[in-house]
């Protein structure tokens, strides 16, 4: 049987947390805020690297050996029973590929099983989240129940283990909505789902009708500076394409500005979604792509950090994972004493959040240490708003955002931290797991994130929506293209490749000519 929390316990954790922010081998931060309407007066530049579909303890959970007080698991802890009665029990073999062919279900529905499974309880009874559903949703979904309980080991994944080991890992983030990829996106990017809790195909249209640009039209209203930077036109922007082409830039145009202490005020980067033709593979942690190529992006944006003195001094960089993607994780979200400005059409509050999810703060005014802290994705436009425009409850928009705690508080008055972490060495081929989907033509010179895997390879259930929203805006602005496209028929990866590169050309065509 799984391990869980009392109600009465919970709540003190999480009202410790909120007290203490940060708890770690160096004990408690110094900050650096002058007072409660300034952010850390350091910092001139926030970073946020969203990744995919992965839950806290699948990707930092078995770190818990390494760093003091991080809220982990340990080998054969938890269990999930599946609907045969059969038991699956924590795990420390999850593999880069293979493993999830079956894409395990989170929407909405799905993970409110996930959360408040009750084998054995009364129905009268009343629901607690038990965290004991993983295991039966997959196993109804066609996958192997016992997959979704498997974590990585901390030496598979080199750049997250260093970087949790020498930053600040936020061990209570959980994901603002119990649902799937674009509501908690939108939280991310607007802070609310405009009422959604699905994927669905239009949610973007609400919102391009309401003219609402986000946090990037409010810092553009004020006079600062906002930028997504997505892969390439091959890859796209995850829901966010209907913005106006100025508040994009591709990876490379990235990598420009931190080279160049060029950087906007706020950027948000979006990892390749899809395997490019150049042979770079797709690195957002989305099952089934390969996961030590998500593991090497992140490291390729942190030295990007890293390139300028000058802007490692002035970045707080996040990464974040935007769902837990059916995967397993052991702590129960909590409620929240208020909910958002929407309400959902299935009579959803979003009073209560999602499964937990990574997140790791990398900064030069942070120690190695442990944040107890509660957050969710609708921080991040909220800690920007703190720290370019003013206290979120004057300025944000709607509800949530109002009431999300902001990272400036884990943020210590202190000189830079200038020293590099030791990333150790990367896993070599022969690591990587038997059930890798990798030609065995490839040879050990080729590095993680530059292997070719076919231009057959199915798509993803995450890319085959990015299609379908794409081809929606691309026929409400340009009719005659998206004729020349059955978006029903994009199948593999290099058809979604091809059809975004031809889409987002005619709908950022100012971007044309500097793809990666």
């Amino acid at each position: 049987m799984a391990k869980t929390t009392g109600r009465r316990e919970w709540l003190s954790m999480v009202a410790r947390g909120a007290a203490a922010a940060t708890v770690g081998v160096l004990g408690q931060p110094r900050s650096a805020r002058s007072d409660g309407d300034c952010g850390h007066p350091c910092i001139k530049h926030i970073v946020v690297l969203m990744m995919e579909n992965r839950s806290f303890d699948h990707m930092l959970g078995l770190l818990m050996n390494e760093i003091p007080d991080l809220r982990g698991v340990r080998v054969g802890d938890w269990s999930n029973v599946d609907d045969k009665g059969n038991v699956h029990t924590l795990t420390a073999d999850a593999e880069y590929q293979g493993q999830f062919r079956v894409d395990p279900p989170h929407d909405f529905w799905s993970v409110h099983q996930q959360i408040y499974a009750h084998p054995g309880q009364p129905a009268t009874r009343p629901p607690q989240p038990d965290m004991r559903g993983f295991a039966a949703t997959y196993a109804r979904a066609g996958g192997n129940p016992a997959h979704v309980m498997k974590c990585f080991r901390p030496e598979r994944l080199p750049t997250i283990r260093a970087l949790a080991k020498n930053y600040l890992v936020c061990d209570n983030w959980f994901a603002s909505v119990p649902g799937p990829t674009n509501p908690n996106r939108a939280f991310a990017h607007f802070g609310t789902s405009f009422g959604r809790v699905d994927n669905g195909p239009v949610w973007f249209m609400m919102v391009d009708r309401r003219r609402e640009p986000g946090i990037y039209g409010r810092l553009r209203d004020r006079g600062r500076t906002a930028k997504i930077y997505y892969y390439s036109q091959q890859s796209g922007t995850i829901a966010m394409t209907f913005l106006p082409s100025y508040y994009f830039g591709l990876y490379r145009d990235f990598v420009n500005d931190c080279r160049n202490n060029a950087l906007p005020d706020y950027a948000f980067i979006e990892p390749p979604y899809v395997d490019q033709d150049d042979g770079t593979m797709a690195a957002d942690h989305h099952p089934d792509n390969f996961v030590l190529a998500g593991d090497q992006f992140i490291r390729n944006v942190y030295e990007a950090i890293r390139s300028s003195d000058e802007v490692w001094r002035s970045t707080l960089f996040l990464i974040v994972w935007d769902e837990h993607g059916g995967i397993f994780d052991h702590v129960s979200p909590p409620t929240l004493p208020y909910g958002d400005s929407f309400r959902s059409a299935v009579g959803f509050n979003f009073d209560r959040l999602g499964v937990r999810v990574g997140a790791i703060v990398v900064s030069p005014y942070v120690t190695p240490s442990v944040s107890h802290a509660l957050f969710e994705h609708a921080s991040v436009p909220a800690t920007v708003t703190q720290q370019f425009i003013g206290p979120p409850d004057k300025h944000a928009r709607y509800l949530r955002e109002q009431h999300a705690p902001t990272l400036q508080q884990l943020l210590i008055d202190m000189s830079p931290r200038m020293e590099r972490p030791d990333f150790g060495r990367q896993p070599r081929r022969s690591e990587w797991g038997h059930e890798r989907v990798i030609p065995a033509s490839l040879s050990e010179s080729h590095p993680p994130d530059r292997l070719t895997f076919g231009p057959t390879r199915p798509a993803s259930s995450l890319q085959i929506q990015h299609v379908r929203d794409v081809h929606q805006l691309l026929a409400s602005r340009k009719p005659k293209l998206a004729r020349a496209f059955d978006p029903r028929g994009i199948t593999t990866q290099r058809e979604v490749a091809q059809f975004m590169r031809t889409a987002l050309a005619a709908l950022h065509p100012e971007l044309e000519g500097r793809d990666s």
